[in-house]
């Protein structure tokens, strides 16, 4: 665990701190697909033994996991969401609803998902709870909460090793934020920076660091660079439509967040949806007949595993 960093209050960045790297939400999406055993989650997420244990304690750590005894007996152990895990079923139905959109999607994840309710496989999207308009980052904005200056913040695993040339393709939004870092720089574009400097005087990283990640999202289609300046030839970073489709997932983990992991002082930031005015409360719904989901009426259909190993398969800890 690297040391304390002190960063801008943000319920996003505490939610993937909570939530962990890449592995954790992979085990994550995994239990809400019925896993529940050790051997079961080893096998579908292709984790090695060691880092799967301490995955398990760490979401068990932030009650997100529980275990209870397996049926079979024999002293075994099964693991299931909490309340506050089972909180998550937005965001996570809305980083697989982003995979199907954009095709970005590894094997054993879902390709579509059945609403039970009306019989048709549909596509997730956040929806008011206000006025049931759909949630955008284009039909939001942002308002400083009660909440907002800086933390300190241990973060796991925040100066993982660059890039290689061939690892830059990340396969679904997992591969995307299981690397805090990418998260954070991500969330930057939600609050307006989009120049090199700005972004890391904002998140107190290294330039080496944030150039990899930069690098990363340009190659996979979520930033596109903006000439503004031609001796040197300096840039701004904007969201494409790909990277822009991202918000919904990012907004439901702060609200999930705000509400289980709450600041004393209040949430960092406040959303306003523009077209009713009021302070967003958000939820997932069917985007054929605009009904709630729940992990109840929905059912995911999955992937053809087709043998190829994980991109990091093997380079846990």
């Amino acid at each position: 665990m690297s040391k304390p960093k002190l960063l801008p209050k943000s319920s996003v960045n505490r939610a993937l701190n909570a939530l962990g790297d890449r592995w954790s939400l992979l085990i994550i999406q995994q239990a809400f697909l019925g896993t529940s055993r050790f051997e079961e989650f080893r096998s579908r997420c292709n984790i090695p033994r060691s880092t799967l244990s301490h995955r398990l304690k760490s979401l068990i750590g932030n009650q997100i996991l529980e275990t209870r005894p397996h049926v079979a007996g024999k002293g075994r152990q099964s693991y299931y969401l909490t309340e506050r895990g089972r909180a998550l079923l937005d965001a996570v139905l809305l980083a697989w609803a982003w995979g199907i959109r954009w095709g970005m999607i590894s094997d054993g994840l879902p390709t579509s998902i059945i609403h039970h309710d009306c019989g048709k496989p549909m596509i997730p999207k956040l929806a008011c709870d206000e006025c049931g308009g759909e949630v955008t980052l284009r039909s939001c904005h942002r308002e400083p909460g009660p909440g907002e200056g800086y933390e300190q913040l241990k973060v796991q695993r925040m100066h993982r090793r660059r890039y290689a040339a061939d690892e830059l393709y990340a396969s679904d939004v997992v591969d995307l934020l299981g690397d805090r870092w990418t998260g954070m720089v991500i969330a930057t574009q939600y609050f307006g920076i989009h120049r090199f400097d700005h972004m890391q005087t904002y998140l107190n990283i290294a330039s080496n660091i944030l150039a990899d990640r930069l690098k990363a999202l340009e190659f996979n289609g979520i930033l596109e660079r903006s000439l503004y300046e031609l001796m040197p030839p300096r840039y701004e970073y904007w969201l494409t439509k790909k990277g822009s489709d991202l918000f919904p997932h990012a907004l439901s983990l702060m609200l999930w967040a705000d509400e289980w992991l709450a600041d004393v002082n209040g949430p960092p930031v406040l959303v306003r949806h523009n077209p009713c005015g009021h302070l967003l409360g958000a939820s997932v719904v069917c985007g054929q007949c605009e009904q709630p989901l729940t992990q109840d009426n929905v059912t995911p259909r999955l992937q053809a595993a087709t043998g190829r190993p994980s991109r990091a398969a093997g380079k846990g800890r």
